[in-house]
């Protein structure tokens, strides 16, 4: 885990068969309407609230991570999951700058990741304004006001949920799938 003025990302990499989460997701792309959030192209499920059964090892494990980050919080409450979407970005698609208010930890788990298919970029607005970052020698993760996470397969990222993001072009014309979701209270 590391901190963007007082911000966490943290990436963990799992081990999970992947073949049959994307096998899953393909299912439930037959079966369900796209909607458009933050995606220019591509494909979004809707939003499920309860977790698919073959989807439960996954989220058992992305808990086990909430709670890390849980415990580094300090909160009074524990987080349960609110919500969780899949997502395909063909070539050429992309995801717009946007933040997951209402939520507290936000997050995305990579099941497909072709070569450049659209790097995972977080901004912290807050630090442009900041003057001490103009004696900075070597921008790192700690220092940054931009921050970029290459997606891998089997590759979990949480981070606040109010931290701006968004998604680069898919480059590649194999589809780059992912499951995003929210925890809160």
């Amino acid at each position: 885990m590391f901190s963007i003025f007082s911000s966490y990302v943290q990436e963990d990499l799992f081990t999970f068969n992947i073949k049959n989460i994307k096998k899953e997701i393909l299912n439930i792309k037959i079966k369900n309407k796209e909607k458009i959030i933050s995606n220019y192209g591509g494909w979004q499920s809707e939003n499920f609230l309860k977790i698919n059964k073959n989807f439960k090892e996954l989220f058992n494990q992305i808990n086990l991570s909430v709670e890390k980050i849980e415990k580094n919080l300090n909160l009074e409450k524990k987080l349960i999951l609110h919500n969780y979407w899949c997502n395909i970005n063909y070539l050429s698609c992309f995801n717009r700058p946007h933040s997951h208010l209402g939520s507290v930890i936000s997050g995305v788990y990579y099941v497909s990741t072709p070569k450049n298919c659209g790097n995972l970029i977080f901004e912290n607005y807050d630090g442009n304004k900041n003057i001490t970052y103009k004696f900075v020698k070597n921008y790192n993760k700690y220092n940054s006001t931009k921050w970029t996470v290459v997606p891998k397969e089997n590759l979990c990222v949480l981070f606040p949920s109010y931290l701006v993001h968004y998604v680069e072009p898919n480059l590649n014309k194999k589809e780059r799938i992912s499951i995003s979701f929210n925890y809160g209270f």
